[in-house]
């Protein structure tokens, strides 16, 4: 059996999953399988995966379109290797990405799920997440800190767990699974880019951004009502302004709000600890002063 299983399901990217693909076959670690899932593509998509030899690729055609949670989801079923890489089929994987990881994941067993930094372009600058597992637990807590083409899992914390995605969270599957797995597992980002990250205008969280927004306030409010708390729309809004920066020091009104909110939540957490005291404070006070981490 392989080391790692790379799961890239694909829908409509004939225009980059060539790129993808050709990221993933150069790997300079070679012990892996691919497992290519075209869920009814349309533009010719299924014809460019039909003609790749590798035999370390496996193809699966679907039709019709059964949607991504269901595509990850048989992916994972089918994935054998040790551990199991996420890959989307507009971006692009570093060479040395699969080296990195696993020799990563093998020298720490104690981590179960490992992301990385990542650039949105070749040459552009890279993007950094919380590196410890406490501190991207308590920023899952404000927006999705693990970019999901870029991660590694363990399998047999898969299969431990009975883990799968959850198709109540459309468009925001993967941040849903961090959270629900961040009280059971140790997770990590390595500081290092290893993911070029394709923006476009048919991307997802671009096609689809006002039912992801709507999810992610599902997936935090899930996390509140483990402190006790029930937002109102009013606080959800309160809460918005923190994580997108957007509280003005220079507004006394919309500044006394904030910081209301945040006294409130600390409170709260301080009777039902779910996340770190010290950090979920920092966190509010690196929003509040527009300081991202």
């Amino acid at each position: 059996m392989p080391r790692a299983s790379v799961i890239l399901p694909v829908y409509n990217n004939a225009a980059f999953v060539l790129e993808a693909i050709h990221s993933i076959l150069i790997q300079t670690y070679s012990d892996f399988e691919l497992i290519l899932i075209d869920d009814g593509s349309t533009d010719g998509s299924a014809h460019l995966i039909s003609q790749i030899t590798d035999p370390r690729v496996i193809k699966i055609f679907h039709s019709p379109n059964r949607g991504l949670v269901a595509t990850l989801n048989e992916g994972l079923n089918m994935a054998t290797g040790d551990y199991i890489v996420r890959m989307d089929s507009d971006d692009i994987s570093t060479p040395d990405r699969l080296a990195v990881q696993i020799s990563f994941m093998d020298q720490n067993p104690s981590i179960d799920l490992c992301g990385s930094a990542y650039t949105t372009s070749i040459g552009g600058v890279t993007r950094f997440n919380p590196a410890s597992h406490e501190e991207i637990r308590t920023w899952l807590l404000f927006h999705c800190c693990i970019c999901h083409p870029a991660t590694i899992i363990r399998n047999s914390m898969i299969h431990r767990l009975g883990i799968q995605y959850d198709s109540n969270y459309p468009h925001a599957e993967d941040y849903e699974l961090w959270n629900r797995l961040a009280p059971q597992i140790q997770m990590a980002n390595l500081p290092i880019n290893l993911l070029y990250y394709r923006q476009h205008k048919g991307q997802v969280s671009i096609q689809h951004r006002a039912i992801q927004d709507v999810t992610a306030r599902r997936i935090r409010q899930r996390q509140f009502s483990q402190m006790g708390l029930e937002l109102s729309d009013e606080e959800n809004q309160i809460m918005l302004d923190i994580l997108q920066f957007n509280v003005n020091a220079n507004d006394y009104n919309s500044y006394v709000r904030a910081l209301g909110f945040v006294n409130w939540v600390l409170d709260q957490n301080r009777k039902y600890p779910v996340y770190n005291q010290e950090l979920l404070n920092m966190a509010f006070s690196r929003c509040i002063s527009k300081i991202p981490y």
